[in-house]
């Protein structure tokens, strides 16, 4: 069986297969990892997006139950409270990763 991580499910909502990590030792292959990294970027927007639809969806159902129960309404609240704080981290590192590096003088 695969992982949970493999699914489609997993990989229409997480980003993170997508790139690789920079914190390696040498340098060529963190200058490796970042272009890569920042080649990928572009995605990060369609991910932006259904995140944002899943957030103001999760607000709806909110809304829609708020006088019909409580306890389903304060569910719906706290997803769309979660995926307002990846949307957050998606938006840092659509930001970060389009920033050009300074030349540094050695």
């Amino acid at each position: 069986m695969t992982s949970f991580q493999n699914t489609v499910l997993f990989r229409y909502f997480f980003f993170h297969w997508l790139f690789r990590d920079a914190s390696v030792k040498e340098l060529y292959q963190r200058s490796a990892a970042i272009a890569h990294n920042k080649a990928n970027r572009h995605h990060l927007i369609t991910y932006l997006r259904r995140w944002i639809t899943l957030t103001l969806l999760m607000y709806f159902f909110g809304i829609m139950l708020e006088q019909l129960n409580t306890l389903a309404c304060v569910f719906f609240y706290t997803v769309a409270a979660l995926c307002a704080c990846t949307i957050a981290k998606i938006t840092v590192a659509w930001i970060f990763l389009g920033q050009q590096n300074p030349q540094r003088n050695l």
